[in-house]
């Protein structure tokens, strides 16, 4: 049956890239590439989504979460799951709603929470989906799974350093950075938060649970900067300047 569902899935997402792809095209020419677009933004994200929920298919990280509960038999009682699960949830509330906030500034753009918060989930999901799809693939070499978590922390490291700044912060993402907070945000908020849903995942194997903290942060981000849904107007100049904020 999971197997059934997840080739439609699969089948939705390819016919799904297909139409933004084409959207893409009609709309390219009508936007000034020099600003922020909202619909391009809407546009470039829901590729991006595509295309790492087709590497999550590939690495076998879809069939995985399907194929598991959410949440294991005992684990309920089990007092190492509960406290290990309330520090995710801690530093989730702490990070995303609290400390990452602070460091985020709207250029006065309109709050959009439904809006905002729908983007942000999803993007959040393909996030847990790019880090599970990386230690998916680390896995192949059969490394004890503490090594694999702590490469996958370097490889994400690198992947978002050069992603983030230089593309999805300029393309997707409008400005919203306070240049002498991004380091106190990956020192706030990312590191702690990716550092203890990883040791959850390597101690309790819950790909659900992963997925749903990370869709929760990256919702609480979204809303945050008043990510603009995409029947906004154009916004404000973006550059690679921008992207690291003001």
């Amino acid at each position: 049956m999971t197997g059934g569902m997840l080739d439609w899935m699969v089948l939705g997402i390819l016919i799904l890239a297909l139409v933004l792809g084409v959207l893409l095209i009609i709309e390219r020419p009508k936007h000034d590439p020099g600003v922020h677009s909202p619909r391009m933004a809407w546009l470039r994200g829901g590729l991006y989504f595509c295309a790492i929920g087709l590497l999550a298919w590939l690495t076998g990280v879809s069939p995985a979460i399907l194929d598991q509960p959410f949440i294991r038999e005992g684990q309920l009682t089990d007092p190492l799951w509960l406290g290990v699960t309330g520090l995710c949830i801690g530093l989730l509330i702490w990070g995303y709603f609290y400390w990452w906030p602070r460091g985020t500034i709207t250029h006065g753009r309109k709050r959009y929470v439904v809006a905002s918060g729908l983007w942000g989930f999803v993007w959040g999901e393909v996030s847990a989906l790019v880090l599970l799809s990386i230690y998916a693939i680390l896995e192949i070499f059969g490394l004890p799974a503490a090594v694999n978590a702590l490469l996958t922390i370097v490889v994400v490291a690198v992947y978002n350093l050069n992603y983030q700044s230089g593309w999805w912060d300029i393309h997707v993402s409008p400005p919203h950075n306070i240049r002498t907070w991004n380091n106190r945000k990956v020192l706030g908020s990312h590191n702690p938060f990716l550092i203890a849903t990883l040791a959850h995942l390597v101690l309790f194997g819950n790909l659900g649970l992963f997925v749903l903290l990370y869709a929760l942060a990256l919702a609480a981000c979204a809303i945050a900067m008043h990510f603009p849904p995409f029947w906004e107007a154009d916004g404000p100049p973006v550059s690679y300047d921008t992207a690291l904020g003001e």
